[in-house]
């Protein structure tokens, strides 16, 4: 059989001496931001932490590089970015976490910064990631509302878990994706999905190679619906093979979606087992 030999990735050209990066693990309220990524006519996640970032580092044009986008008002408990550390000044990594969640707002947090090496990339080198969907299946409360969504039916948790098997594997999922036009391929892996009750917090676990925009909301929006009883397994699988977003039903609201990890190990999404609902971790 003969060897693949791949061409060495190819560096961006950095406007200052550096010789490797620096992976920050990021947490993050979603609520006032557009996501992750700097867009306009929004503040986003990435433009406040690069602003400190470039402060911190004498004014160099520091860019991040984040593991994905999120979207507006969704949170991130281990949200992954990496940026090429300057050589000058030189900042360690324990010292760097502590001056940025100094400077930092409070509804961002950093959590740890890994040393890597300069041909690290946040996105390309991911492995997968794992989302989790909180649902509140108590009493609302005031403070509830803004990270988790409110069903008005009961949710039969046996009945979800047993449909979202349906959706664990290799599939095209075009019928739970916003804005098909705008990707190219809508195959994606996933490798396990679970709700699991946490007093009175119903969490989704989703862990796969990656998901397309808005598509953890889409599949959520018809979980919810297999677990109230309006929809069975089998038109699960119908919806599923149709690959029409039209048929599908409505997408779950951003603020239960929390990004909880970003895996860049072989096989480290097999470790992975919510230990409580995001906001308390």
């Amino acid at each position: 059989m003969t060897e693949i030999i791949y061409p060495p990735r190819k560096i961006e050209e950095i406007p200052y001496p550096a010789s490797g990066r620096y992976l920050m693990e990021i947490s993050f309220d979603g609520s006032a931001y557009g996501g992750w990524q700097i867009q306009p006519n929004s503040v986003c996640v990435q433009e406040v932490v690069q602003k400190v970032l470039r402060r911190l580092f004498n004014g160099l044009p520091i860019e991040l590089t984040g593991s994905s986008r999120t979207d507006a008002g969704v949170h991130a408990i281990n949200f992954a970015a990496a940026f090429p550390v300057p050589d000058r000044p030189a900042i360690p990594p324990e010292k760097l976490k502590q001056a940025l969640n100094r400077l930092l707002p409070p509804d961002i947090r950093i959590r740890t910064i890994k040393e890597k090496p300069l041909t690290f990339h946040a996105r390309f080198d991911a492995l997968g990631k794992a989302y989790v969907y909180v649902v509140n299946i108590g009493d609302e409360t005031p403070f509830s509302n803004h990270y988790s969504l409110h069903p008005k039916f009961k949710i039969d948790v046996e009945t979800l878990n047993e449909c979202a098997e349906v959706l664990v594997g290799t599939h095209d999922f075009s019928s739970f994706v916003c804005s098909r036009n705008d990707i190219d391929d809508a195959v994606r892996t996933i490798y396990n999905i679970k709700g699991e009750l946490f007093g009175d917090y119903l969490c989704i676990s989703y862990t796969g190679n990656g998901f397309l925009y808005k598509m953890i909301r889409c599949l959520t929006g018809a979980l919810l619906e297999c677990g109230s009883h309006k929809m069975t397994k089998d038109t699960l699988k119908a919806l599923l093979e149709a690959k029409d977003r039209t048929l599908g039903p409505t997408t779950a609201s951003a603020r239960g979606l929390f990004l909880v990890k970003v895996f860049y190990e072989e096989n480290e999404w097999r470790d992975f087992k919510l230990q409580n609902v995001p906001f308390f971790i």
